[in-house]
């Protein structure tokens, strides 16, 4: 249980580090989320400090993902407080991970303000499974490219990852894909079981309602769309 409470509490501070706040305030001396659409995200930090520092907060923002998900957990599995957690690695990463994420949106470092952590839980996914999330985001960037609406993009990502676990797993049979060695133990990434299925269909309903809105202006012809273009 110590183990257990150990890597949830590590893994919440580690999310909770308010990237995009520090940033705003080494880069321009501001509270980031008085500006622009008032997140402490990476989109608005490419909309309120430039390109640059949004890339870099956003990489950021992914690795404290991916670093709770995995490193967090595979260095108390070779070096335990007390009992390592009996139970599914990927189940106890995927906890890992939304405790940064949870930590992400509420901040312990800045009044529990934080932002919507959806870069905190790409980072997770793409520790837990990166081979799968490679495609997910390839999906993204195309149907974003074609479409011209990130929303699109957003929603079909969604419902592409649960597929795509499931068809690799149970139509193509593959379980363990890469493996890294971490301080004296093998820590297995890019496993697929029941866990990430599960997890990956809870994620994408949850997106698909939380893009409700952006649904119905699809259909209205009213969302707003990307332009790759100069402006006019």
């Amino acid at each position: 249980m110590l183990t257990f409470l150990a890597i949830i509490v590590v893994a919440y501070l580690i999310g909770s580090i308010p990237t995009s706040i520090i940033a705003g305030k080494l880069l321009k001396g501001i509270d980031i989320r008085e500006f622009g659409s008032g997140n402490a995200g990476g989109t608005n930090a490419f909309r309120v400090l430039g390109w640059k520092a949004g890339l870099v907060v956003t990489l950021i923002d992914i690795a404290k993902g991916t670093i709770a998900a995995v490193p967090v957990v595979g260095f108390f599995k070779a070096h335990p407080l007390g009992a390592f957690p009996d139970m599914n690695e990927i189940a106890l990463s995927l906890i890992a991970g939304m405790a940064a994420v949870i930590g992400h949106v509420f901040t312990v470092f800045a009044g529990f303000k934080g932002g919507k952590g959806v870069s905190t839980a790409a980072g997770m996914l793409i520790g837990i499974a990166p081979v799968s999330m490679l495609m997910v985001i390839g999906i993204f960037l195309l149907a974003v490219t074609i479409s011209r609406y990130v929303s699109v993009g957003s929603i079909l990502a969604a419902i592409a990852f649960p597929l795509i676990i499931a068809i690799r797993k149970y139509v193509f049979d593959l379980g363990s894909g890469l493996d890294y060695r971490f301080f004296d133990h093998w820590f297995v990434h890019d496993s697929l079981d029941y866990h990430l299925l599960i997890f990956g269909g809870i994620v994408a309903v949850a997106i698909i309602y939380t893009h409700r809105a952006n649904i119905k202006r699809l259909f209205s012809g009213t969302e707003n769309r990307l332009s790759f273009g100069r402006k006019n």
